[in-house]
């Protein structure tokens, strides 16, 4: 397994070398070189194959960014992992290590863990690599076919009728990498939406460098050129382009023109979504509120109905029992019918004040009745009753007084 991920180790500092070897050597085959020239200069010799390196920047001679660059442009090395080690945090630094071919940074003081899991990304980096470079090739021989019929303006059309099929993040950025494959373009692309950071590019996914890099740039304006690279920032989206054809200033203009409209229409595309799924939360809540309504109207009808009857009851035991005390006041018939009469009276009016039930439930099912409306029937709980409650009040017992 070790001769499978070889690690080289490029640092002028005779500590560093061996301290790296010695941490290291139980999972890698750890060559260590003094310098780049002494790197280039046996690799050259021996025909060697490098995986992994750990390149400090800083080296006497030929610094590591060169190194990077020669070891990239040989045939055959073009997937090597390169971390480079560096005492400068700087977005300047990093670019410099992004364009030269660089997979990750890292910055002195380091500590040992976090290294090791760099290296051992690297390694599982160069696993990907291959299935990646075939689906690249397939990828640039479907690009050579689309590219023989369909020109700049067709492949945003097409972009852009396309782009209200896709349903998800992931959708949408290979969507967008097609568009910039048909423009023969290399990018790295980055969505934002709330719990949720993704970063695609020809490396694969969350790509550490180009992770940083867009980190930088997505603060900077809404379009950011820099040499040979740009950046297209909107609020959900970054699309940083790697190799602007500075050589053809008119394909850079009208590429500059498609792509603005691209990514704006890909963030926009974004906001929708956002929409749709608050809309469609909004909804599933609407349901449980108009359940919980329900039960409440129900309740209510129940109390009502209820109350009513204990009423009734207690009107008429009032009644009764104030017909037996007469017998006991020595008051005259005219005395006990006119005091009957107001006690009737009185009371009545009182059942009147309090029996407003009837409007409360009509207010409450017309509630309801706008909630069901609004609501889609599968989001209305199995069993409810229709919401038209105020028909269905259940009354209490008849009760005759005197």
């Amino acid at each position: 397994m070790a001769q499978d991920f070889p690690l080289f180790v490029v640092d002028d500092a005779e500590p560093i070398r061996v301290m790296l070897e010695f941490s290291f050597k139980k999972e890698y085959g750890v060559i260590t070189y003094a310098s780049a020239e002494a790197c280039l200069a046996q690799l050259e010799a021996e025909g060697l194959m490098p995986g992994i390196f750990l390149l400090d920047v800083n080296l006497s001679g030929m610094d590591g960014y060169t190194l990077c660059r020669k070891l990239k442009a040989h045939p055959g090395m073009a997937n090597i992992q390169v971390i480079f080690i560096s005492s400068r945090d700087d977005l300047e630094s990093r670019l410099e290590g992004y364009a030269a071919g660089g997979a990750d940074y890292v910055v002195k003081p380091y500590s040992l863990p976090e290294l090791k899991e760099k290296v051992a990304a690297a390694r599982r980096q160069l696993v990907k690599q291959a299935k990646l470079d075939e689906q690249v090739h397939e990828s640039q021989i479907l690009t050579s076919l689309v590219l023989s019929n369909l020109d700049e303006y067709a492949l945003l059309v097409k972009f852009l009728r396309s782009l209200n099929a896709c349903g998800s993040p992931r959708a949408l950025i290979d969507l967008i990498l097609d568009l910039l494959r048909g423009y023969g373009l290399q990018s790295a692309i980055q969505i934002r939406l709330p719990g949720l950071e993704m970063t695609v590019g020809a490396n694969g996914e969350d790509h550490p460098l180009e992770v940083a890099v867009i980190s930088h740039v997505r603060k900077l304006d809404r379009i950011f050129e820099f040499k040979t690279r740009a950046a297209y920032n909107f609020e959900h989206i970054t699309v940083l382009i790697n190799n602007v054809p500075l050589q053809d200033p008119e394909l850079c203009g009208r590429l500059r023109d498609h792509l603005a409209i691209a990514v704006e229409s890909a963030n926009g595309k974004i906001d929708t979504l956002l929409t749709k799924e608050g809309f469609s939360q909004a909804r599933d809540t609407a349901g449980e509120l108009f359940g919980e309504l329900q039960v409440v109207v129900k309740a209510l009808e129940t109390n009502n109905a209820g109350a009513r009857y204990r009423g009734a009851v207690v009107i008429q035991d009032m009644l009764a029992e104030l017909a037996r005390t007469f017998a006991s006041l020595g008051l005259s018939d005219a005395q006990e019918c006119s005091i009957d009469r107001i006690v009737r009276e009185k009371t009545d009016d009182l059942v009147e004040i309090y029996d407003f039930s009837g409007e409360t439930q009509d207010a409450l099912g017309e509630i309801a009745g706008r909630l069901a409306t609004i609501l889609k029937p599968a989001l209305i709980p199995v069993g409810m009753p229709k919401p038209a409650l105020a028909a269905n009040v259940v009354e209490g017992p008849a009760v005759v007084l005197f």
